[in-house]
């Protein structure tokens, strides 16, 4: 009887609420505040209402944004089915098409699906698109925000694959980014103490210990920053470091905080890696017993996560087939649309063209012998690794090394205590860029690149009145 009753009030009070597009704004707010608090259950339950009630009522902008928070949801808790159903319910929706931040968010949640079931390639596709399309945001919180965290992700893939160097150039990218804004939103302030916390979890894996402490005692200070579902990510940290430094106790003390978020935001795949941790550390302590135990914990979560990836993969990989059938259909009509448009130009230009090429006949013959002579001087490996200086790429010393072999060697005769980020900045000195130019390919400030060259004259003893570009040349 007492459920009859809740039943029939539960149903009066929503028949009394009208849906509307403004109600259910409200209540996506609500939602999103409860994903915040840990509510993750909950979240899941109330998007899932508003994704039917926003079907109801044909609302775009509410399918879309429910869609978006399940799919986040059923991606950390490994569910790629799932995840991958709802990205594509979004990905269709005119509020998705119209909307390029909100395509940025699919793309993200979708290369996310892709590292996870073990696609890479498809998922670093993915996050370059996403740092092509930022420079279409207007906005510029959001356009920082999403190329930075593209940049971010990649680097994420690279230290899943064991390339530490390209990891950290990446993660660094990213953080750059953040830093060189004046002002920053809260949400990129978190964002950012996320990034710094993976980079001090790069140094943890190349066993640089004293830099990590370092770099940690900065983040604490800022750590409030972060969102509370994330704050795991500190503790993990932590434990890393404790871990390195053979402090075992405190080791899993950090861990076991940072498990009990992780699970509380139903974060699988973090939950997986933090069991992993903590069965090291026991075993390091000889505790077999609560080893086992972790153990035990960490094959059921495996397993679940092995079942739901499987059935995760087929799936995926037959729509990436279509994906890309579909784009190459789309190349073919672009390029048949293209030529036409190329032999309609040239027909109605070709008079015009036959009477000027006299005249540009001498210009032509001038301008063929100028870039004749260019190409002679220019090397392909010389514009190699120019192009690859201009892009940031973390292959540029490396590439460098091999067109210039002398060099670095030669800088370190003269001071054996250089830097692997000074002879960095030498090389781009060697090439000849300008100081404006250094700071717009490293994200820094013009005024910050004046002073490494200050700093670098008086490291080589270079006279203040000798040109430094001169003086690298003459290396």
């Amino acid at each position: 009887m007492i459920r009859i009753l809740f039943f029939l009030l539960s149903y009066s009070v929503f028949a009394q609420q009208k849906i509307t597009s403004q109600y259910i704004d409200s209540e996506l707010i609500k939602a999103g505040n409860l994903f915040k608090n840990g509510k993750t259950t909950e979240c899941i339950k109330a998007n899932t209402a508003l994704l039917e009630y926003s079907q109801s009522i044909n609302y775009s902008k509410g399918i879309v944004t429910s869609s978006l928070s399940l799919a986040n949801r059923y991606f950390f808790s490994g569910n790629h089915s799932k995840s991958l159903y709802y990205l594509k319910l979004a990905e269709k929706e005119k509020y998705t098409q119209e909307n390029i931040s909100t395509q940025i968010s699919v793309l993200n949640l979708f290369s996310y699906n892709y590292i996870n079931i073990g696609l890479y390639n498809e998922a670093i596709n993915g996050l370059k698109e996403i740092v092509t399309l930022s420079d279409q945001v207007q906005d510029k919180a959001i356009k920082v925000k999403a190329k930075s965290q593209a940049y971010f992700d990649i680097g994420i893939i690279h230290r899943w694959r064991k390339r530490c160097d390209s990891a950290a150039a990446y993660t660094q990218k990213a953080i750059y980014i953040l830093q060189a804004q004046k002002k920053l939103s809260p949400e990129c302030q978190s964002q950012l103490v996320w990034m710094s916390l993976e980079a001090i979890e790069l140094k943890l894996d190349q066993e640089k210990t004293a830099s990590a402490e370092a770099a940690l005692k900065l983040v604490e200070s800022r750590s409030e920053k972060l969102a509370g579902n994330q704050l795991y990510k500190l503790y993990q940290v932590r434990g890393l470091l404790h871990c390195c430094k053979n402090e075992n106790d405190l080791a899993i003390k950090n861990y076991e905080k940072a498990i009990a978020l992780a699970k509380e935001i139903q974060n699988n795949y973090s939950l997986q890696y933090l069991y992993n941790l903590i069965i090291a550390v026991y075993k390091k302590k000889g505790d077999q017993k609560m080893a086992q135990k972790y153990l035990e914990k960490s094959k059921l979560l495996n397993d679940s996560l092995r079942k739901t990836k499987e059935t995760s993969i087929e799936p995926t990989v037959k729509e990436l087939i279509k994906y890309k059938e579909k784009k190459s259909i789309s190349k073919i009509q672009f390029l048949v649309y293209y030529i036409c448009a190329g032999v309609l130009i040239v027909i109605i230009l070709l008079s015009f063209v036959i009477i000027k090429i006299r005249k540009g006949k001498k210009k032509l013959m001038q301008k063929e012998q100028e870039t004749h002579l260019l190409n002679q001087k220019l090397s392909l490996a010389f514009n190699e690794v120019v192009q690859l200086a201009k892009n940031n790429d973390p292959e540029f010393p490396t590439r460098f090394v091999e067109v210039y072999p002398d060099f670095f060697p030669k800088l370190l005769q003269i001071e054996p205590q250089m830097q692997n980020s000074e002879l960095k900045f030498c090389a781009l000195l060697f090439l000849n860029f300008s100081s404006k130019d250094i700071a717009t390919y490293t994200f820094v400030q013009p005024q910050s690149i004046q002073t490494r060259k200050n700093r670098l004259r008086k490291k080589l003893s270079i006279r203040s009145d000798e040109d430094i570009y001169v003086w690298m040349k003459n290396v």
